[in-house]
């Protein structure tokens, strides 16, 4: 701390204390008016005549007094704890000592306990910001709202997430936030997307104009976040959901939300039990499809005719086709039925399967109900299935997929 700075925070000027000053101006003012009074003339009192020595001690004592007067009125006026003298009686040598130095003292450690309880404050608050709804370990998103109950506009701020889950084979997300007031879901918003982020800020504002208070309060804010795939389809990564009459919009909140699984991305096409078994040695893949449920109908019965179709491919470049006998009229059909195909080791990692579920039509084309391709470049949870084939030589390994479009 330089030395200007320790000065105005004790209320010092560099040639002196303030309440030095303030002392010495009041004890001359104050003893010409005791002078003028005929409380003290000349060296006498109402009292009688004072000898030198009594005297220099009466009016030292005195003067100590009123020095201990001024400062106590002057640290009421500045409001500085501990300015004032101990009020305790003191030899005179310990008050010539250490008169200025209790006083910087004491202000030293009014300051010292401020800080002390700014640290507890800033204790407390490290234990992070409150957070509404259940944590599935898929990160939380930060928005502020506010309404001008003049121009009827609702501002919606996206000002960032943390801890998003990984949903890239290079271990990390591409998110972005998709926005739609519900029930209306033919308008939607989206944000831009913050590329290799998994604690994105994007501080964007949007803006619902024309929205009476009254009407607001009958909509739903529903944000999702997912996750950008240049290549095939996004990934949804999570949503939650604001009902806006749970929501004083005249304090202008800004709120923390956890995000809960996308309930459209489960089950919107139905899943598929594949396993994988890869004999490195001899260069087999043996592929057994096990069974399906969930699938999205497709007749207009309410039912479907699924089979599975199985294509190999070796960088885009489909070489052999394999597929399961037809299950008719039903949404969780059971195959329990294995394939081989020939893949050397060298190739392993240039391979891929197209696995397609598909409906069976008498009249017209069959009709694709999903589909999920696996391979060591394919998406996170595919990528996992095979990795977990190639290390895991001559098991089986199997696993669940979401079938996508």
């Amino acid at each position: 701390m330089c030395i200007r700075c320790f000065y105005k925070i004790f209320g010092m000027g560099p040639s002196g204390s303030q309440d030095d000053i303030l002392q010495a101006d009041y004890s001359k003012e104050r003893l010409n008016k005791l002078a003028t009074t005929g409380e003290v003339r000349n060296g006498q009192s109402r009292y009688g005549v004072l000898s030198g020595s009594r005297q220099n001690m009466e009016l030292s004592d005195r003067t100590k007094q009123l020095q201990k007067d001024s400062l106590d009125k002057a640290a009421k006026e500045k409001n500085i704890p501990g300015a004032s003298l101990n009020s305790q009686s003191r030899s005179a040598s310990e008050e010539d000592r250490g008169e200025g130095e209790s006083s910087v003292w004491k202000n030293v450690k009014s300051i010292a306990s401020m800080l002390m309880d700014e640290a507890e404050v800033v204790e407390r608050g490290a234990q992070g910001p409150y957070v509404e709804g259940v944590d599935y370990k898929l990160g939380s998103l930060q928005l502020g709202l506010i309404y001008d109950f003049q121009s009827l506009t609702l501002t919606l701020r996206i000002v960032k997430a943390k801890d998003l889950p990984a949903k890239d084979v290079t271990g990390t997300s591409d998110p972005y936030v998709k926005i739609m007031l519900l029930p209306d879901k033919k308008h939607k918003l989206l944000t831009k997307v913050k590329k290799k982020n998994l604690n994105p800020h994007w501080n964007e504002c949007f803006l619902f104009e024309g929205w009476p208070h009254n009407k607001l309060l009958e909509k739903t804010l529903y944000l999702q976040v997912i996750d950008y795939d240049r290549f095939s389809r996004d990934d949804p990564i999570g949503e939650t959901y604001i009902p806006l009459n749970e929501v004083d919009l005249s304090q202008s909140p800004v709120l923390w939300k956890y995000l809960q699984p996308c309930k459209d991305s489960r089950g919107k096409l139905g899943e598929l039990l594949l396993s994988l078994c890869y004999q490195p040695n001899i260069g087999r893949l043996t592929v057994t499809v096990m069974k399906a449920k969930d699938l999205k109908a497709k007749d207009i019965t309410g039912s479907s005719d699924p089979y599975v179709k199985i294509w190999l491919s070796y960088g885009g470049q489909r070489v052999e086709k394999k597929k399961t006998n037809i299950k008719m009229k039903t949404l969780n059909p059971i195959y329990n039925e294995s394939f081989i195909f020939d893949i050397p080791w060298e190739k392993i990692r240039e391979a891929n399967l197209e696995v397609s579920c598909m409906d069976f039509d008498k009249v017209g084309r069959n009709e694709l109900i999903g589909r999920v391709v696996l391979g060591c470049r394919s998406g996170p949870m595919e990528t996992r299935h095979w990795n977990d084939m190639v290390a895991k030589p001559r098991q089986q390994v199997a696993q669940w997929h979401l079938l996508k479009d």
